[in-house]
């Protein structure tokens, strides 16, 4: 399991050991995650698009960060978007990576989009699941959150996923929440709801794909069409039935919108 250290603090990802010379894919999880949000399948699954283009996620570099105080990683969390963006932007210099592109989350989606602004000279591209230019949060999730944590984590899990979802997918999820703690989440959920780059949306000059769900009850599918309709050229697939884990629910699908973004990237 290897570490990588950034600002003394000792962040845990994993890599898929792909070393071809093709842009790597950073994954960002969500509030109160870690990178086993990112289904195993993932990696798995795709659709191929010709005989001459890769056909699989794994046939690109894949990286799957534990973000600070979450997962593997080393406290303590980050307090704002700002601080986790520039520790993802670090965690892809310290690694020589070339040319990046970052998949966000949720709020791994507002981490994106800051780096986004950050414009380091290895990123090549953004993806952003599940988020928005801004995020707020309600108060029964906040105060909740404060109150009776294990009972505010059970109201956000309803909300993130679909009745027909798998309960196993739900389940793992809700243990990591829980896992990471009420000081973590509460401090990434005030984190979400301090998050608001509406008015910069047109500095991210970036090749940018917003993937957004039509039943995503945490982030409705306006927040992505809001993304799309302020970065200029980025482009919007929409998601049918897949829930606020849209990546999980609906892997095929995300899968290919993926893959033909990143064939647009390297034409």
């Amino acid at each position: 399991m290897p570490f990588v250290i950034i600002g003394g603090c000792h962040l845990h990802y994993t890599h898929n050991r792909n070393t071809a010379n093709r842009p790597a894919l950073v994954f960002i999880h969500g509030a109160g995650g870690s990178s086993a949000d990112w289904p195993y399948q993932w990696q798995q699954t795709s659709i191929a698009l010709s005989r001459s283009e890769p056909r699989w996620i794994t046939d690109y570099p894949l990286y799957r960060l534990d973000l600070p105080g979450h997962g593997r990683s080393q406290p303590p969390a980050r307090t704002s978007i700002d601080g986790y963006a520039a520790d993802v932007a670090a965690f892809t210099q310290s690694l020589g990576l070339r040319r990046v592109v970052i998949v966000g989350h949720s709020m791994g989606g507002a981490i994106a989009l800051t780096v986004g602004l950050l414009k380091p000279a290895n990123l090549a591209g953004l993806v952003i699941l599940g988020s928005g230019p801004s995020m707020p949060v309600s108060d029964v999730i906040l105060d909740g959150l404060a109150a009776d944590f294990a009972q505010t984590v059970g109201l956000i899990m309803k909300f993130s996923w679909r009745k027909e979802a798998r309960a196993i997918y739900r389940e793992v999820v809700t243990q990591h929440m829980l896992a990471a703690g009420p000081e973590v989440v509460y401090g990434d959920f005030a984190a979400c709801n301090a998050f608001d780059i509406r008015a910069r949306l047109g500095e991210i000059g970036l090749p940018t794909l917003v993937i957004g769900s039509t039943t995503d009850r945490m982030m409705p599918l306006a927040q992505s069409e809001a993304l799309v309709a302020g970065i200029p050229g980025s482009q919007l697939a929409v998601i049918e039935d897949g829930g606020h884990f849209m990546m999980t629910e609906r892997t095929n699908e995300v899968s290919a919108a993926l893959l033909a973004f990143l064939q647009r990237i390297r034409a």
